[in-house]
Parts: structure tokens; C-alpha cells; sequence
């Protein structure tokens, strides 16, 4: 049986927005038009996908499983369109890219404004993502490559990864926060006021574990949730300002806040090293890396080598020399 992409893709729109008007407006058809598509796409299947009525428009129990193996479909012929674009004329196409929340702060949307500068014709998706989020984005071919901590993707066969270097962390709060008045500040301590941060892979729980009394695992995901769990450094940064919460970030996203006086770092005498992460990118093992995916990673790469050159500096202030240990 050869089934039509657009006939798919129709039906996929449908289920999504449960009404033929809206999802014929979305699709810049006539409803009359759409309807006569999901006839001939049920005629072809020989099942009915969709239960109509006046109000509303539902996938029948087959018509699920019809839409789910669709919606692969249509993203998959999407992506490829957009290969073949950039392939023809080396600019054309969207490049997709999901990064994880703390990398797309420090490197990747510093890489992406330069990219854009040379290549005012490009055309780029960027998803900042926490971390389980942003494998799932790759591996359901919603990016062609992530950007995030390399830990657990080293040992996954369908994918390919390349290391951009390790980055390192520094715990910190709020200037006049509680804490900063305790000389030698416990475990105990800090897990007296909520941990706010992007979500974590468990590879990384010991980040948090001894001080965020709220934290869990995310059954359905497989991360690690903190006490408060946004989606991106800013947001953390925000509430941390505005609150007791406390965080984790590099020293280049707070630099600014600590020369205001908004932020101060926390420091934590049991610990005997900071905590690092070793930031990569990575895709599948099916696909070849294009040019315009080659230059981003290229200037992604100088800008974390620019994080790391601050963060040394940081260290030597604080009178410490940077921890490179995973």
C-alpha cells in the first residue's frame, strides 16, 4: 500500500486541533477540501481514523495508532526536506538544533547571533531544552543534532558524539541571603530552602542530592527533578533573585548579577571539588553532519572555550584552580 504524505500530514493536523475548520485554516484549505482527503485516506487504510460529530472530532482507538505512526512519518519527510534544501544550495533549509538549558545560555545562542551575522539567509530552529527533553527532541528527529552534557549519551550505539569540553559550576543565592551569614554552612542548611535549576540526568543527582530535600526522579522521563524545576537558567536566575531558592549555574551566567549585587556566590566547605560537566554535541549515527550544522558546531565550540577562559579567571579570583573532573 502507498500512502500519500499529504493525506498523513492532514490527518495528523486534524488530530491536533479536533475540528476540520481549524485545522483546514491551518493548513490553508478548504474544509471541503481536508474532508474529502480524510474520506479517501480512511478508504485507502479500509478502517475509519476519526469519529465525527457536531462539536468535535476524535481519533477513533485505530485511528490513535494510525496518527502515531503519521506524525513519525510527516516529521521525518520534514527533516529530510530540509536536508535536501541546505544540500542544494548549502543555505536553504531550516537547521534544528536543541541544546540543553545551560549550554544554550552560554554557548549556543552566542554562536547562533555570529552565525546569523555571516549567514543572514539561514534558517535555524533553536530548542532550549532540559535534559531529558532535549535527548527525546533528538531522537524523534526534531533536531539534527543536540547540544548538552555527553554523560549518558556516550554509551547509546545510535548516536555519534563529539566532546566541546568540560564546563564548571558554581553553587549560588541571593545577595543577603540567610546563608551568607553561617561561616560554614552544612547540608543541612541549604536543605532548608528550596534548590531551583533546569532538570538534570541522573548521572548528575549527586549535584543535589545532599542539599535539595525536595528533589525526586522523574519516572517518566528518567531525570532528575529539583525542589523548584524550570526550563531555563534565566528563569532560575530570576526566582533566585526574587527568593531564598538557591542554584546552580556557571560563572559566567552570574557574573553580571554578582557585580550588581544580586547574586552571591555560596560557598560550601565539605565539598571538595565543584561540581563539572563535559558538554558535546551529538546525533545520529544515521545521519552525515551537513556544512551549516559543521560551522555552528565550530562556533559553539569557541564560545565554550571562551566560557572556559572566564571560568579560570573566575577560579583564580576565588582563589582556586577550576576542577576539570566529571
Amino acid at each position: 500500500m502507498s500512502l500519500d504524505l499529504k493525506m498523513l500530514h492532514f490527518a495528523v493536523v486534524l488530530a491536533r486541533h479536533r475540528h476540520f475548520g481549524q485545522a483546514a485554516a491551518i493548513l490553508k484549505i478548504s474544509q471541503p477540501t481536508l474532508s474529502r482527503n480524510i474520506a479517501a485516506l480512511e478508504k485507502q487504510l479500509g478502517l475509519r481514523v476519526f469519529e465525527r460529530s457536531n462539536r468535535d472530532v476524535v481519533a477513533t482507538p485505530a485511528g490513535e495508532e494510525v496518527i502515531w505512526m503519521a506524525e513519525e512519518l510527516v516529521a521525518r519527510a520534514e527533516v529530510l526536506s530540509n536536508r535536501l534544501e541546505l544540500v542544494r544550495d548549502g543555505r536553504g533549509g531550516r537547521l534544528r538544533v536543541v541544546a540543553g538549558a545551560y549550554i544554550d545560555d552560554i554557548a549556543v545562542q552566542p554562536a547562533a547571533i555570529e552565525l546569523i551575522k555571516a549567514n543572514p539567509s539561514i534558517r535555524l530552529e533553536i530548542l532550549e531544552r532540559e535534559w531529558t527533553a532535549a535527548l527525546s527532541s533528538l531522537m524523534s528527529d526534531q533536531a539534527d543534532f543536540a547540544v548538552a552534557d555527553i554523560l549518558a549519551l556516550r554509551d547509546m550505539p545510535s548516536l555519534r558524539v563529539e566532546s566541546l569540553g568540560v564546563l564548571q559550576g558554581v553553587y549560588f543565592c541571593r545577595a543577603g541571603h540567610p546563608l551568607l551569614a553561617m561561616p560554614n554552612p552544612k547540608p543541612d542548611d541549604l536543605r532548608n530552602y528550596p534548590f531551583v535549576m533546569p532538570g538534570i540526568s541522573v548521572s548528575r543527582i549527586a549535584f543535589i542530592a545532599d542539599i535539595d530535600s525536595g528533589m525526586r526522579i522523574d519516572e517518566r522521563g528518567g531525570g532528575v527533578l529539583p525542589s523548584i524545576a524550570v526550563s531555563s537558567f534565566r528563569s532560575a536566575s530570576d526566582i533566585v533573585a526574587a527568593t531564598d531558592a538557591i542554584s546552580l549555574g556557571h560563572p559566567t551566567q552570574i557574573a553580571e548579577g554578582i557585580a550588581a549585587s544580586r547574586f552571591a556566590l555560596l560557598h560550601l566547605p565539605w565539598l571538595r571539588r565543584l561540581p563539572s560537566v563535559e558538554m558535546g554535541v551529538a546525533w545520529k549515527r544515521e545521519r552525515s553532519l551537513l556544512p551549516a550544522a559543521r560551522a555552528f558546531m565550530k562556533l559553539i565550540r569557541s564560545h565554550v572555550r571562551t566560557a572556559q577562559a572566564a571560568e579560570s579567571s573566575a577560579a583564580s579570583r576565588r582563589g582556586r584552580r577550576p576542577s576539570r573532573g566529571g
